[in-house]
């Protein structure tokens, strides 16, 4: 038998960041709860009575990840059921990549106690970790590690598999699966795009 490491690309730049906005999207709706006050400055919302506003950086914010966090669910979930250019496999190794607890919880506790809109320092502050912490999640790749990928229902797992046609030849990657994937013969959708291996049940059309 021939165990080769499958060539695998580098996920492209604008797909990294929006996966990574997505996954701090926890983070800025709790900004944007807590920049809820009743002073002068800001944009009003809510009704008038309640004399509420939220400064225009917290509306930004959660805009820009929410829409990161819609965008990158719906073309997951239509690249897990694409079949142009899905090849079929057969897994014979399957583990999932489990994450440190911390990794989930981050994004929550920094909104709790590290940040807020009130002043320059802290805008600067949160701008700043957020660049080093892109960098160092693209670094590391640990950017398929996504807390809004677990709601949705996709685990990343390590996995080995043999190309239908080429039992000689077991290949090796990280993937993607909608659900929970595991080792055996029945065969399974593999496919590659932006540099990112999705894993999915055949389905008949």
């Amino acid at each position: 038998m021939i165990t080769e490491r499958s060539q695998e690309t580098n996920i492209k730049l604008w797909v990294e960041l929006l996966i990574f906005l997505s996954s701090y999207y926890p983070l800025f709706l709790i900004l944007f709860i807590r920049d809820i006050n009743s002073n002068k400055i800001g944009i009003p919302i809510g009704f008038l009575e309640w004399n509420l506003n939220v400064s225009i950086l917290a509306i930004i914010f959660l805009f820009l990840s929410s829409c990161a966090t819609l965008l990158t669910g719906y073309i997951m979930r239509s690249l897990f059921t694409c079949s142009e250019g899905a090849d079929e496999i057969k897994l014979t190794e399957v583990k999932a990549v489990r994450g440190d607890m911390i990794n989930y919880t981050l994004p929550f506790l920094i909104g709790l106690f590290a940040f807020d809109y009130k002043t320059w320092q802290s805008i600067l502050s949160l701008i700043i970790f957020l660049v080093f912490m892109f960098a160092f999640s693209r670094n590391e790749r640990i950017v398929l590690l996504n807390l809004m990928f677990l709601l949705l229902g996709m685990r990343l797992y390590n996995i080995k598999y043999k190309k239908v046609g080429q039992p000689n030849s077991e290949l090796s990657s990280s993937a993607l699966c909608m659900g929970i994937a595991s080792q055996s013969e029945k065969k399974v959708r593999f496919l590659e795009n932006s540099g990112i291996t999705f894993i999915s049940a055949l389905v008949d059309r």
